[in-house]
């Protein structure tokens, strides 16, 4: 049975092939995920080893905790006389106090440098001291507050170089020019750490560029053959954190770790979504092969196989296809997975060097494609042992099984699915509705595939109708719908794909219709001077600029608002606070009302609170809050108004005088009236030259604004579709496979049609429009059910703000067209090889 299962494979190579590529795909994908998390992990922990090589312990403050808070707020500094105490310290040799935080610079392109990474500003002392983990390349290191050294990569990035001079500025710093007289290196000759660019300060220089010009430290580095972090710990207080050198290097690389582990998930799930849809080719592919075993398989029951050895046969084939296919998928994994973690290291982490690992977890891709294949023909492999041995004796007739149940099961099965979503978006699950709703999804997706073969007959006929105007076009409506079962699962590979892409576009136009429709109703302005958040920087503009504009004639009111949700509390509870200049213009500029109270010449020990806000942690007019800036101040605060209605300002405003509490002393947006009959555009032309020398920033009106803050919701959405390009291709190579087999099993058919006069085009032509019909028809029901999925979504998350629904019309009628091309390409192939057909041969077929 064994021998000729195998003769059997043989003769079916071709068939086989097509299947195997679709595990070999997930497969892939699997085991990419895996390498690119592991190794990554890898190369950035031995990065963070060599820059905490030689230092025998580190010190840094301890955090306010709540939100992440960047390494230059004032409460994360050491004080000058702790460094002093440190070095007190017996077993320390040396302690050099660091300097380090983040820094915005301006290359010759006029831009900032290094917006996705981070540009690092520190003292070049400490680096230099650093076990000479800084080595320069070109020039010195600075001697003078006027002079920088630059890294490698800030050099490349910037178009700068030694005698050039570098305009930078931060969030507690002025723009300040500086002479640039040397370039330097990371050991392991790297020119970045993990893709970031640095800036080398003296220390005074970096103290004034990222600590106000205190003398203050944000680290401190201690050296010693035997420190004794306990004793350092005792010399400075409860206030600061004490690591070995070890410890700190193990906790930096947990947080590089947290992208790789990210990035790796990202593709760990669309690998997983590939399987799952070859899950529809396999079943297919063996589905058909059976059938058209039909009487081989009587014959075998004829001469004393019993149903036992036909479930293995089948599964046999199964388990070789699997081993093969899985086997193949890994070997490409692995190469997909290092070549992933080069492209990563290059454009993200500035060239680190990658040291390739392949974790033991890596066998579980073997696992999944063997496993997924051998499951996926386990039902055909059943139906595969019920051929009676009376079939060998008569012409193979398969045809198709009633739909009753399925569609029983399938509606009983999507109408749980959809009491389950009703109940979650009607708030009947005991708190646990979006966990609900979302389980409700998944169930009425699977009811919807199980439908999908009573579906096939109206929407096939349907669609087709389109397409009938000729002979060849009826003939491949009617073969479409032939087998319903068949055409249905060809059809479900492609309908996942297109509904998670639609799904997700849905969701995208609804964000994107909600912040429009929201600044409708509640913004007051013409204009909006604001940056989108781009990597590790936080757009902001200067208070003088802000005065430029408000001097314009044709302006009528500015709204400036400040903001800081960095390490900041009212009591004790994470917040977001904002502060304005013109606090009246601000609040004008949102709509709304002032419900109690007046924000009127707001003291400085008064706070604003909107009414949510206010309700949620049950304050009122008059009592009394600690807040907690991000530089480590607490003040207590009266609330002397409560606002109304302003849903752009959800949180506390305090005063002006507050705002150098901020960790960015600067205004993130300005909201610009114009004058009554002011030429709206002249004026934006206006602010936009003012807005020259703000590189972070740029003045846009409402329509451009939104595009502007949701520009990051399309990056997302266009990789998707990149990444969901796997699930597509897979769902292609199954229209291929089943046009094959279909071609295969019709090859008498074929011939008596080109008998009759049926001519090659015309053969062509038939195969065009079934192939074109089954991938439209996927199409169809995928947009529909990702239309639905998003709509689900949105309405769970309606109380959250996601107010309206909208839909990506363009995107859909994208999604139409290319499913049109799809069906052309698949059919290619099938089409030529039933074309040229020999007709003689194919009437004697069996």
């Amino acid at each position: 049975m064994l021998r000729a299962t195998l003769k059997g494979m043989a003769s079916r190579k071709a068939r086989l092939v097509l299947t195997s590529l679709a595990v070999v795909l997930g497969t892939m994908f699997v085991a990419a995920a895996m390498v690119l998390t592991a190794t990554m992990e890898k190369s950035v922990s031995g990065v963070i080893a060599d820059a905490y090589t030689g230092v025998d312990a580190v010190v840094t403050p301890e955090t306010t905790g709540g939100f992440d808070q960047p390494a230059n707020a004032a409460a994360q500094n050491i004080p000058a006389e702790t460094v002093e105490a440190i070095r007190a310290v017996d077993s320390v040799e040396r302690a050099d106090g660091a300097v380090e935080g983040q820094v915005n610079a301006i290359g010759d392109n006029g831009k900032l440098v290094g917006t996705f990474a981070p540009t690092i500003g520190l003292n070049w002392e400490s680096g230099e001291g650093q076990n000479d983990y800084l080595t320069m390349r070109e020039g010195r290191g600075p001697e003078a507050d006027d002079e920088v050294a630059v890294s490698a990569k800030f050099a490349a990035d910037s178009g700068y170089g030694v005698g050039d001079t570098v305009t930078v500025y931060s969030y507690t710093a002025d723009r300040t020019d500086f002479e640039i007289v040397g370039v330097y290196g990371l050991s392991g000759d790297r020119d970045s750490l993990a893709g970031e660019t640095q800036v080398a300060f003296t220390t005074p220089a970096a103290q004034q560029m990222m600590t106000g010009g205190e003398d203050v430290y944000t680290s401190v580095y201690v050296y010693g053959d035997e420190v004794s972090t306990e004793a350092v710990a005792d010399a400075i207080g409860s206030d600061f954190k004490v690591q070995t050198g070890e410890q700190a290097s193990e906790e930096a690389a947990q947080g590089f770790a947290a992208v790789s582990d990210f990035m790796g998930y990202i593709f760990l799930g669309f690998g997983l979504v590939a399987v799952f849809v070859s899950i529809f080719l396999i079943i297919n592919t063996f589905t058909i092969i059976v059938a058209q075993r039909q009487r081989e398989l009587a014959l075998l029951r004829a001469i004393g196989a019993g149903r036992g050895q036909v479930v293995r046969s089948v599964l046999t084939e199964a388990v070789v296809i699997g081993v093969i296919a899985s086997i193949l998928g890994l070997g490409l994994g692995l190469l997909l997975g290092w070549g992933l973690s080069e492209i990563v290291s290059s454009t993200m982490m500035g060239g680190l060097p990658v040291t390739l690992l392949i974790p033991a977890t890596t066998l579980w891709a073997l696992a999944v494609g063997i496993g997924v294949t051998v499951l996926s023909a386990l039902v055909p492999a059943v139906k595969a042992s019920g051929v009676p041995p009376v079939a060998a004796m008569r012409q193979a007739v398969n045809p198709p099984k009633p739909l009753r149940g399925i569609t029983i099961a399938g509606a009983i099965v999507f109408a749980a699915g959809g009491v389950l979503m009703a109940l979650g978006l009607t708030d009947n699950l005991g708190g646990e509705e979006l966990t609900g709703i979302l389980t409700g999804v998944g169930i009425a997706f699977v009811g919807v595939t199980m439908l999908t073969p009573i579906l096939s007959r109206p929407l096939v006929a349907l669609l087709g109708a389109v397409m009938s105007w000729s002979f060849s076009g009826r003939l491949g409506k009617l073969n479409a719908g032939r087998n319903p079962r068949r055409t249905a699962i060809t059809a479900s590979a492609l309908m996942i794909a297109v509904a998670l892409i639609t799904g997700i576009a849905t969701l995208v136009s609804s964000i994107k219709a909600t912040t429009s429709e929201v600044l409708d109703l509640n913004l007051n302005s013409d204009l909006i001077v604001s940056g989108a958040q781009g990597g590790a920087n936080i757009p902001s503009f200067s208070p003088q600029t802000l005065e430029e504009i408000r001097a314009l004639p044709e302006v009528e009111s500015v709204g400036d608002v400040y903001m800081d949700f960095f390490g900041t509390r009212v009591d004790g509870q994470d917040a977001m606070l904002a502060s304005s200049e013109d606090l009246e213009s601000a609040l004008e500029v949102f709509g709304g009302t002032v419900a109690e109270g007046s924000v009127a010449d707001l003291a400085p020990d008064t706070v604003v609170v909107d009414e949510g806000t206010a309700e949620d942690r049950g304050v009122a007019l008059g009592d009394t809050v600690e807040v907690t800036f991000a530089d480590g101040q607490t003040e207590e605060l009266e609330i002397t108004a409560i606002l109304e209605g302003y849903d752009l300002t959800n949180g506390w405003w305090v005063a002006p005088e507050q705002i150098e509490h901020f960790t960015l002393p600067k205004p993130m947006q300005a909201y610009i009236s114009v004058e009554e009959g002011a030429d709206v555009e002249a004026v934006q032309e206006e602010v936009d030259e003012i807005l020259a020398d703000e590189p972070e920033v740029s003045v846009t009106n409402n329509a451009q604004f939104v595009e502007q803050q949701t520009s990051g919701l399309d990056t997302i959405l266009a990789a998707v579709q990149i990444l969901l390009a796997l699930a597509m291709i897979i769902a292609v190579i199954g229209v291929v496979n089943t046009l094959v087999l279909s071609v295969l099993e019709r090859t008498r058919e074929l011939g008596l049609l080109r008998a009759v006069g049926m001519t090659r085009g015309q053969v062509r032509r038939m195969i065009t429009v079934e192939s074109v019909i089954i991938c439209v028809f996927g199409a169809v029901l995928g947009i529909a059910v990702g239309i639905g999925l998003g709509w689900t979504v949105q309405q769970a998350l309606e109380d959250e703000g996601l107010s309206s629904f909208a839909l990506p019309w363009g995107l859909i009628a994208i999604y139409l067209v290319a499913a049109v091309i799809v069906g052309l390409l698949a059919a290619i192939a099938p089409a030529a090889r039933a074309a040229k057909l020999n007709v003689l041969g194919a009437i004697a077929y069996e």
